[in-house]
């Protein structure tokens, strides 16, 4: 008999009906009473009397899962359809009932084997593991949607379909208003900066705007010739220079020659240097920020923005102004990809780097009055670093 897990949440739905949920892998029901007695009996380990105890019991659930990234990357990651409802559900009998309660992983027949498969998979095809938030992001991109081109989809998630601004949600009214007062016109005059992992230049354009020079690379040519491009029709094309990054890229940055930097700017590049694609790390972080570092002027600074290590890709629970935070991991990275505070620092160390600054990111004008809205004001989607040489 299936035992019910001890993370399984019920919560208040409607009159007669309760969520049933087990957020760590966004599986969820819509249930009666009678279904949350049968998880509790479960849980207890009732055994052959189960049986018993519920004879002639009929239940009432239904799947209430929704994909997570079903409204694109930074949609609701908790992965429930709030509007499901037991309006025209069919009655469950007891083995209906159970075999839809190991289904959706609020029960296992076995919860070593459970707790083995949240993690990382070793490869495409290994559906013993559930897999890390950028796994299950690729599988549903190529699977659910047909799409091969990852790094187009990926672009699509942050920028409108010309490239030239956030696309409106959270990249839009977080990340923008910030970056934006934060390089403000002027802020950056005669100052050379490198924007590593440019993309399609948004940032490329805000700090030539700034005042600085710009070396913008990245290793995808079609986003570097959409930044020359954007550069020339904003007329800063004269500050910003495009360079193509080669692989590895401790190889790459060479073509860069000599050219010592005033700002070096990540953003969304170190996560994929902890937890990538695959199963294997490419490049060791710290050996990124130690050829980075090796770029800085005298005085320089390496900035880095990155979705935060706690907050990012947490269920969101609670009323959307009273949002509630349920968190599943944190020291160890089994379903998501960010760094911990820790993890970062200890990669910042060997290449000779000190936190000077840190700022969380909390939604700026323009931000809607929504569930996503209320969460990102609670707990901040994005985290901002500036490194000094030590």
């Amino acid at each position: 008999m299936p035992v019910t897990l001890e993370e399984v949440l019920v919560l208040p739905h409607r009159p007669g009906e309760l969520l049933v949920g087990n957020p760590r892998v966004a599986r969820w029901a819509v249930a009666d009473a009678a279904f949350v007695d049968l998880l509790a009996a479960l849980r207890a380990g009732d055994g052959p009397e189960l049986r018993a105890g519920f004879a002639g019991v009929t239940f009432l659930a239904v799947d209430a899962s929704a994909p997570p990234f079903a409204d694109g990357l930074l949609g609701d990651p908790t992965g429930l359809d709030r509007d499901a409802t037991l309006e025209d559900a069919a009655p469950l009998d007891l083995d209906a009932a159970i075999a839809l309660a190991v289904r959706l992983k609020l029960a296992v027949e076995d919860e070593a084997a459970y707790a083995e498969s949240l993690g990382p998979r070793a490869h495409p095809l290994d559906r013993a593991r559930h897999g890390n938030v950028h796994q299950r992001v690729g599988e549903y991109v190529a699977r659910e949607l047909g799409i091969r081109d990852l790094d187009g989809w990926w672009a699509d998630q942050k920028f409108t379909p010309d490239r030239r601004e956030p696309k409106d949600g959270p990249y839009r009214w977080v990340q923008w208003p910030f970056m934006a007062e934060r390089f403000a016109p002027g802020s950056l005059t005669g100052q050379r900066v490198l924007d590593f992992g440019c993309g399609p230049g948004l940032f490329a354009r805000l700090f030539a705007r700034a005042g600085a020079h710009v070396v913008a690379t990245d290793t995808n040519e079609d986003h570097l010739a959409t930044a020359a491009r954007l550069a020339a029709e904003d007329g800063v094309g004269d500050r910003i220079e495009t360079v193509p990054l080669g692989l590895p890229v401790e190889e790459g940055l060479r073509a860069l020659g000599d050219t010592r930097f005033d700002l070096i700017f990540l953003s969304d590049v170190m996560m994929f240097y902890f937890h990538p694609y695959g199963g294997a790390v490419d490049l060791d972080p710290a050996l990124l920020l130690r050829e980075l570092a090796a770029r800085l002027a005298p005085g320089g600074r390496i900035a880095v923005l990155e979705p935060d290590g706690t907050f990012w890709q947490q269920p969101r629970l609670g009323a959307p102004d009273r949002p509630l935070l349920v968190l599943g991991e944190y020291r160890h990275r089994r379903l998501g990809v960010t760094p911990t505070l820790e993890e970062l620092s200890r990669a910042m160390e060997p290449a000779g780097l000190a936190i000077a600054t840190v700022r969380q990111l909390t939604p700026g004008p323009g931000a809607p009055a929504d569930r996503a809205a209320g969460f990102a004001a609670e707990f901040p989607l994005w985290w901002y670093f500036e490194l000094v040489a030590t």
